[in-house]
């Protein structure tokens, strides 16, 4: 297990809060303007005490629904936040893929423009998602010199996992990931109906066993980011990745030998799944 990190203290929070488990409740507050689009609001946490906890914390992950302006736009003002907290985060995107971690990193360090970044990592091919959607995030973290890691591994890998497990992966791809066995965990059968509404049941085992092993992975690329000290880690990536089976917070600790502070975040989650989430926005 991967272990590092010196704990941190959290600034104590402001407001009414009601106990929750390990979770906090606030009654719903508006978010300011710039925080939030019209239509929105705030549940479970007012926007200041949302950053004050995710200022706090090791990992934050921010669930979106790709290429969804609300969602992209929290993510934004969430990492402006941190970084106005004197918090400057390195950013795990699920849009970029583990071989074109050298051009995130020139991107980051000014050496690429936002064109050739979108050219560089083959964006239109591999993410394929609206670029304009996600391109304030990237520019922040240029601006604030943020470290932009992937997510992902490659869409080469990617297509072979269902036959191959994780032998399709390559030496890179394999680095800190955890040993096997591989299980989704919990909810599979929520998951089913989903699935089947998309065109039957015959390949659901396989999309099980693939999607297990996309958040091993990505739980790995988490915890080596971790163990490069004191850069807090925000995480973008569907929130399926966060609503299902085990989730990558619980996948994250596994392989971790100390308790993480692990902060979740989504814009309009179903109310079933609302107990694994910090803070939500709903329209």
């Amino acid at each position: 297990m991967l272990s590092t990190r010196k704990g941190r203290g959290v600034g104590s929070l402001r407001g009414k809060f009601c106990a929750a488990g390990p979770l906090l409740l606030l009654s719903l507050i508006t978010l300011p303007a710039r925080a939030v689009p019209a239509g929105l609001a705030c549940e479970r946490l007012s926007w200041t005490h949302w950053i004050e906890r995710a200022a706090g914390a090791d990992v934050v992950y921010l669930g979106e629904r790709h290429a969804t302006a609300p969602d992209q736009q929290i993510a934004c003002d969430t990492l402006a936040g941190l970084v106005e907290s004197g918090r400057h985060p390195a950013i795990l995107a699920e849009m970029f893929q583990l071989p074109f971690a050298r051009q995130l990193q020139a991107y980051s360090d000014g050496k690429l423009d936002d064109a050739a970044l979108r050219r560089d990592t083959e964006w239109d091919a591999r993410w394929k998602h609206d670029w304009t959607a996600y391109l304030p995030i990237w520019q922040l973290a240029q601006r604030h010199h943020l470290p932009l890691l992937p997510l992902r591994n490659s869409s080469e890998s990617g297509k072979h996992l269902g036959e191959q497990g994780a032998d399709a992966l390559t030496s890179a791809e394999r680095e800190g990931l955890a040993p096997p066995p591989y299980e989704f965990g919990p909810g599979a059968d929520t998951l089913r109906a989903t699935f089947e509404a998309h065109g039957g049941s015959a390949g659901f085992e396989r999309f099980l066993k693939v999607q297990t092993l996309w958040e091993e992975f990505m739980a790995a690329r988490i915890r080596l980011a971790l163990a490069r000290p004191e850069r807090p880690i925000v995480v973008l990536v569907g929130k399926g990745h966060l609503l299902y089976g085990s989730g990558l917070p619980a996948r994250v600790q596994a392989g971790w030998s100390e308790p993480l502070r692990q902060r979740v975040l989504a814009v309009d989650p179903d109310p079933k799944e609302r107990a694994r989430f910090d803070a939500w926005w709903t329209p």
